[in-house]
């Protein structure tokens, strides 16, 4: 028996293509957009979601092997302090918890009571 890849499976994967198509664009659209209005310091509504920037600090040492092998360490070590290096900055949003129902004011629960 000859193992082989169905047209369920290509078919599949061509409808969740054209599904997660447009989803994508809109979270790349709302993502520049939150970006945008943080590094603005425009402050975030008080709720259950809060977004903050998140940076690193990159440099490419893909070439650091090639010159430590051609050049030596400390040739590579100085080109590496010598070369720029990148700043990244993306969006990081994060749900908190929701409070438990119970958790809520107790003068709230007095005030029912007495009506």
């Amino acid at each position: 028996m000859e193992i082989q890849i169905t047209q369920a499976e290509l078919r599949e994967i061509v409808y969740l293509q054209r599904d997660i198509g447009p989803k994508v664009e809109r979270l790349e659209q709302l993502k520049s957009n939150v970006k945008a209005m943080l590094i603005s310091h425009v402050p975030v509504e008080l709720g259950r979601f809060d977004a903050s920037l998140v940076y690193r600090y990159i440099r490419h040492p893909a070439w650091k092997q090639i010159v430590i092998r051609e050049l030596g360490r400390p040739f590579a070590d100085e080109c590496y302090r010598n070369s720029p290096g990148n700043t990244l900055c993306d969006v990081k949003v994060e749900e908190h918890a929701v409070l438990p129902l119970w958790n809520h004011n107790e003068d709230e629960d007095d005030e029912e009571k007495d009506e």
